[in-house]
């Protein structure tokens, strides 16, 4: 079934993702041009959106509202409370992306009963392959939970996560991408030290990240069994795994992880 059919979203936020949600749904043909409508204080990014889309531009959060059933909220969380100001006197379903931003909060910020679906997504959405985590608002129904899935699976794929795990949600997918990105400066920059070209190695670390993701999912092996498969004994695999095991470098992406979760939590307060 589809729940987006004939359905008018708005978007405040037309940065990297809500761009690339508004992308998604255009391209996807899950929603119509004329039935999707973004908002952003850039005028730049409105004017980028609507030449390469096609989609209408509104004025103002009260224009915005009042033509689309679906709000969608692409903002950064330090800029949420003026757009939640500007919604509180409309009954929509309101769909947050802002990281550390509880439902709680934004259904106090809007006052009554308002229907809050939260979700984290992830860079990736941009080519088409992200992974969205969902949960609903204490009164969001199962329908709106599922309009919600449909707008996200137009740039990847969906999990439902009780909203407890978003902070440890946001450090491992939402932030997750960047530490792929880290890993990958690393070795790109290790073999331009070591003599390569950086073209070239840029080539051979992203299409080996890309195969190793790819591998990961369709073989149904666990990464310990793929790597394990790779590290043969006295080889060279196993030389630079030694390496990374007396650095602890899975003590040091615990930490990580940890942090990120630590500082989600504190946007969730502030």
């Amino acid at each position: 079934m589809r729940y987006l059919a004939n359905k008018k979203i708005g978007i405040i936020g037309l940065g990297n993702m809500g761009g690339a949600i508004a992308n998604g749904l255009v391209r996807s043909g899950s929603v119509k041009r004329n039935m999707l409508f973004g908002l952003d204080a850039d005028l730049n990014k409105c004017r980028i959106v609507k030449k390469r889309l096609g989609i209408s531009i509104a004025g103002s959060i009260k224009e915005i509202s009042s033509r689309a059933g679906i709000i969608l909220i692409a903002v950064k969380p330090q800029d949420i409370n003026p757009v939640l100001n500007g919604l509180a006197h409309y009954d929509k379903l309101i769909i947050s992306i802002a990281a550390g931003i509880t439902t709680a909060r934004i259904g106090k910020a809007l006052g009554g009963r308002p229907r809050v679906i939260r979700v984290m997504p992830n860079t990736p959405a941009m080519v088409g392959e992200g992974i969205s985590a969902v949960c609903k608002g204490r009164y969001a129904t199962a329908k709106d939970a599922k309009v919600t899935v449909e707008i996200f699976s137009s740039v990847g794929e969906t999990v439902n996560i009780n909203e407890k795990y978003f902070d440890l949600v946001t450090a491992v997918s939402g932030s997750g991408p960047a530490y792929f990105f880290y890993l990958q400066e690393a070795l790109i920059e290790a073999a331009r030290r070591l003599g390569m070209d950086r073209s070239t190695a840029k080539k051979l670390v992203s299409k080996t990240a890309f195969g190793a993701a790819k591998l990961l999912m369709e073989s149904g092996c666990s990464p310990e069994v793929l790597r394990r498969r790779v590290t043969s004994k006295g080889g060279t695999t196993e030389a630079a795994i030694k390496v990374f095991e007396e650095n602890r470098i899975k003590h040091i992406a615990e930490k990580a992880v940890r942090a990120a979760a630590k500082r989600s939590k504190q946007l969730s307060r502030s």
